[in-house]
């Protein structure tokens, strides 16, 4: 499927004027961008590089090196090594354009990345007075990279240079077709399971040469660049030539209208106002940064996005898809920003290894359903498995037995396809989109199918045996022959909650399977309680009910995993849903201000932790009610501690699965509906002045609305789908006004009321005077 096949969306959702105090709605550009006055000094590298960032969903373009020699870095989503066993194969990078100008060294150097446009801009300059400017960006509707320079008021010589690497095993070629210098990095052989070639065309908008340009004083060169993989066409050398070989100033400006009109489009989906600059940018830059890669429905982004500067080899983790979070949590806050379309490529790698994961569940364990390793790739590629002819990974994994569930990496976990659901549920809660329910619900009743088979019911509960809450390997905890792994995993327990409510709901919704529902219903009253402890008088979540395969992991409040199957991205547990537990949840939070390690033996729970959970730690807490105006302040902390100039907030693991921790914090302190209620406002300090257009909410209602000198002015619904409305009245004890599209209003005077819809209804909720 082309990346670029669907309709541009709507601009906006023009809103009725009947409220006084709402505001006019118009066109929005976040005015927020990076800044450098120094070159990067972590690009090239194997993880987030710190140059500026730009790119169109599928292809990536990173600014590296110095005023006398840039250096533009290009990936591409679906440019893989499909090799088994790790990390042999993973998400490659195409290639890097030189441009080497060496009048230019020891220029000055300022650079900007303005996200509203997806730009990246610089001026460099001399005191001796010479001076060039560039302008860079991926074209949003085609796969085009154009770079702009212009000199100064004095001529400056720009030597080009294309460079793709033979690492890994690649092929490279190059040659020139039609005018146009082209360039291909190839994985090929009997031991892939699937060839990959990318080409990149290039050529120099009214010169004859782009390896070489001279321009003189104030003259202007475009660089145009085209890329194309054998997934997209076979001919996919011919496509890359054919693609820019007419191109002209025309075909320029058509294209340059087209990506600020997607730009435009994709901005006014939605808009926070939070009267905190630093909040902000980082709320936009992460949503920017997302969008600039995760457009391609068939190739999803891997772990660092499209902002590759090197091939993703073992300290990169292969950049695969790791289904114990990391493929997961790049999207958590898109499904409430209202930026659905971003979420699309999310399902396809998970769908495509449905029929291997059937097999490992027959094969492995002898279950129904699917059974998934800890990571995959797309086309029911398996990017975890162990290389077995290697005597080194032998060693370093103590035992001899590395083929053990024949090789793939499952690492002790039973949960991952499990986990795996948690966005499939949270777009579906979020839209109530039947197409999109009729997609990802025979995945979902297959994982149902192995979990109704895999837990054990005994003494009126279901149990999860050797099933570990964290990744281990088999030669860990017991005897691997015997079997394995922990037993009632804090984070299983919690997904297992969150999958058979889901399946009931979506179930009933498509009308199938009501003869499962029964079983459904009774796995999911009965299934064993979540593990606790009491330690010096105060109750503490544990890891899991018992087993060593976790080893000092199962001390009690090992918060991320915890929070992530009871939580966020789970949702199981609420104030709504259960006050009490959720309390002793919260308490757990407010300890992450201590010393962490007197509570849990271990450093991973705390706002400090800068290894893996910024993007779980935040939102966790606004869902419980964390104080408000305390997790501000602890966000701000950790923004400042470890945000980069191109906008990403990094972590010592993962990569742009911290690009939805603003986004998703935000949007559940300003608006919540993850239990059936929606909450305007939960834990925002209502000191502070904050208007949002267009959060999702769950239930499929569009919502809007504004606080200011401590009132909730006034509350818009748009319901895509007329579901039932339950909202907790904005104004407490106050009466509440709502009126309908038709004119019709309703007055509520109790603290929460269920508002009956129409499809697509615009609804005004108004505090009364009375």
């Amino acid at each position: 499927m082309n990346v670029f096949s669907y309709k541009l969306l709507a601009l906006i959702l023009l809103f009725s004027s009947c409220s006084l105090k709402e505001e006019a709605v118009v066109e929005f550009l976040p005015d927020y961008k990076g800044e450098w006055s120094t070159p990067p000094s972590n690009t090239p590298t194997n993880k987030v590089p710190d140059g500026a960032i730009c790119g169109n969903g599928d292809i990536g373009m990173v600014l590296g090196g110095t005023p006398d020699k840039q250096l533009f870095y290009f990936s591409k989503n679906d440019f893989w090594k499909a090799q088994n066993g790790y990390p042999n194969g993973g998400v490659c990078y195409v290639g890097q354009l030189q441009i080497s100008s060496s009048e230019m060294k020891g220029a000055s150097y300022q650079v900007e990345q303005k996200i509203a446009d997806a730009t990246i801009n610089g001026s460099f300059a001399k005191p001796d007075g010479s001076s060039y400017q560039l302008r860079a960006w991926c074209a949003a509707t085609q796969n085009v990279a154009v770079i702009e320079l212009q000199a100064g008021t004095t001529p400056v010589h720009f030597d080009l240079n294309f460079m793709m690497e033979e690492g890994m095993d690649a092929e490279v070629e190059n040659g020139r077709k039609e005018g146009i210098d082209w360039y291909v990095r190839k994985f090929e052989g009997t031991t892939l399971e699937w060839p990959t070639g990318v080409a990149v065309g290039m050529k120099a908008l009214g010169k004859e040469d782009a390896s070489e340009l001279l321009l003189a004083a104030g003259e202007k060169a475009t660089i145009v660049l085209s890329f194309c993989t054998n997934h997209e066409q076979q001919a996919y050398i011919d496509q890359s030539v054919e693609c820019i070989k007419s191109f002209d100033k025309k075909n320029l400006n058509s294209l340059s209208d087209a990506h600020k009109q997607w730009w435009t489009s994709f901005w006014n989906e939605s808009q926070v106002k939070l009267g905190d600059p630093i909040l902000e940018k980082y709320y936009y830059g992460s949503h920017y940064l997302l969008a600039c890669c995760s457009r391609n429905t068939a190739f999803p982004p891997g772990l660092w996005g499209t902002s590759l500067t090197m091939d993703a080899t073992a300290n990169g983790w292969a950049g695969d898809y790791h289904l114990n979070y990391n493929h997961m949590a790049p999207w958590w806050g898109v499904y409430s920003s209202n930026h659905i379309g971003l979420a699309e490529p999310y399902d396809t790698p998970i769908l495509e290894y449905m029929e291997k994961g059937r097999a490992h569940a027959k094969e492995f364990l002898n279950k129904k359903g699917v059974y998934y390793p800890v990571g995959i790739g797309p086309k029911g590629f398996c990017s975890s498995m162990f290389p077995l002819t290697s005597e080194d990974m032998m060693k370093q994994y103590n035992t001899p037995e590395t083929g053990i569930e024949g090789g793939y990496m499952f690492l002790g976990q039973k949960s991952d396809a499990a986990f795996c659901t948690t966005n499939m549920f949270m777009r579906f809660y979020h839209t109530y989109d039947r197409e999109y329910a009729e997609k990802v619900y025979p995945f979902i009743r297959s994982v149902a199918d192995f979990w109704e088979d895999y837990l054990v019911y005994e003494n009126g509960r279901y149990v999860s045996y050797n099933d570990n809450f964290w990744e281990v390997g088999p030669w860990e905890g017991k005897d691997y022959k015997k079997g394995y792994g922990d037993i009632n995993p804090t984070v299983s327990l919690g997904l297992c909650r969150m999958l058979f409510a889901g399946i009931i709901e979506m179930s009933r919704f498509l009308q199938t399977d009501a003869d499962k529902v029964e079983k459904w219903e009774h796995i999911l009253n009965h299934l064993s309680e979540i593990p606790t402890v009491e330690i010096n008088g105060i109750t503490r979540i544990k890891a899991c009910e018992g087993g060593s395969g976790s080893g000092s992991r199962t001390a009690p409040g090992f918060g991320r995993v915890m929070m992530h199957g009871l939580v966020f991205p789970s949702g199981v547990c609420g104030s709504v849903t259960d006050a009490a537990f959720a309390g002793i949840l919260l308490d757990e939070v407010y300890r992450w201000n201590t010393d962490t390690v007197k509570y849990t033996g271990w450093k991973d729970s705390g706002w400090e932790n800068l290894g893996n959970g910024f993007e779980t730690y935040f939102t966790s807490a606004a869902r419980l009610g964390y104080d408000g105006e305390s997790l501000l302040d602890e966000l701000r902390k950790r923004i400042t501690k470890t945000a980069l100039p191109n906008l990403w907030i990094e972590q010592s693991g993962g990569g742009i699965e911290t690009l939805s921790a603003v986004p998703s914090c935000i949007n559940e302190m300003l608006l919540q509906g993850y239990e059936g209620v929606i909450r305007l406002f939960p834990v925002w300090p209502k000191d502070k002045d904050a208007s949002f257009r267009n959060l999702r909410a769950h239930g499929a209602f569009l919502v809007s609305s504004s606080c200011k000198n401590n009132v909730i002015e006034y509350v818009t619904l748009i319901s895509e789908k007329g579901r039932t409305c339950k909202i907790e009245n904005p104004w407490g004890d106050t009466a509440c006004i709502v009126v309908h599209a038709d004119g019709t209003e309703e007055i509520y005077k109790s603290k929460q009321f269920e508002i009956e819809t129409s499809p697509g209804e615009e609804i005004k909720l108004l505090q009364s005077n009375q």
